[in-house]
């Protein structure tokens, strides 16, 4: 890994992988106190990046924790899949766990107790990993998981999910799988707009990322090729089908009452098939409960320090 000048608040690093690809990783820089607790590894969704974690990050360490994330290949400045840096693809999430696996070594010896607090894509990531490492008891130290709107279900209306699964195989198959999905295009910033957006409902916080979009516009990512929606399909149900008995980490489920992106009833599934769930909706919560609004974050910050201390951490 090299050093590399990171945003704001971050001191980052690449990690190189065996393909040729580098992923951006970056530590919290924070006072005297960071780290007494614990690692704090911020695990992000998709098309997301180290620069909107900013505020997050900042809490974390304000609580004693040191504070790790990084950018998934194919989006913030990791690797890019294709040509077009906006379009948003992998061939496989085995893809993604490989990379995953290599950011959890990069973290030991991580710095007393890691927990991971992973969001939308990541979260189901991060389930994938602890079901497959943490029954076998290869997860070294992670002591707790708390999932943020994590995309176990995602809304696929006006279609339903099993006719999407069956377009984008489809089209994968006749060579599409790099192609843009249906009604998906280039991120232009300067072109969102807050009014009806399916992400928050605070408008300061809305504004983040597409600032640092603007001022940084290799950050941006437009929509997924069929390819990245089929590999999707499979995780998804992949997880769907998982035995979940043997998973005994604390796992905390945080769901977004109005979220329109993810299927909130499957969170609510997932905790009935975990032993040791804890879960929370808020209501009137959009998709990025993190980037909501001051009253929607206390509430999430309550259950999740009161999550915390109840597992001794």
């Amino acid at each position: 890994m090299d050093g590399q000048v990171g945003p704001p608040g971050w001191s980052c690093t690449y990690l190189e992988r065996p393909d040729g690809a580098r992923l951006r990783l970056g530590t919290w820089q924070a006072g005297e106190t960071s780290g007494r607790r614990g690692t704090c590894l911020l695990v992000n969704g998709r098309s997301e990046f180290l620069e909107k974690y900013a505020e997050q990050a900042a809490e974390w360490a304000a609580r004693g924790w040191r504070v790790v994330s990084f950018d998934w290949r194919g989006q913030g400045l990791s690797t890019r899949a294709l040509a077009n840096r906006h379009m948003g693809h992998i061939d496989d999430f085995a893809t993604y766990l490989d990379d995953l696996d290599a950011v959890m070594a990069a973290l030991c010896p991580p710095t007393g107790p890691v927990v991971a607090f992973a969001h939308s894509m990541g979260g189901h990531l991060m389930l994938r990993h602890v079901l497959d490492c943490d029954t076998a008891m290869e997860v070294p130290r992670l002591k707790a998981l708390i999932l943020c709107a994590a995309m176990l279900r995602v809304n696929t209306a006006p279609l339903p999910g099993r006719a999407a699964t069956l377009i984008a195989e489809l089209a994968c198959r006749q060579g599409k799988a790099e192609a843009y999905a249906a009604g998906q295009r280039d991120f232009d910033p300067d072109a969102q707009r807050f009014e009806g957006n399916t992400l928050t409902s605070d408008a300061r916080r809305f504004q983040v990322a597409l600032d640092a979009c603007r001022r940084q516009p290799d950050l941006c990512l437009g929509g997924v090729t069929y390819g990245w929606l089929s590999a999707a399909f499979r995780s998804m149900d992949y997880l769907g089908h998982s035995d979940m008995s043997g998973l005994n980490l604390p796992i905390q489920i945080l769901a977004a009452g109005a979220d329109r992106i993810v299927r909130s009833p499957a969170l609510r599934a997932l905790a009935r098939r975990l032993p040791n769930a804890w879960f929370h909706q808020y209501p009137g919560a959009r998709h990025e409960l993190m980037m909501e609004t001051d009253t929607i974050r206390r509430a999430v910050w309550e259950d999740v320090d009161h999550f915390l201390e109840e597992n001794g951490l």
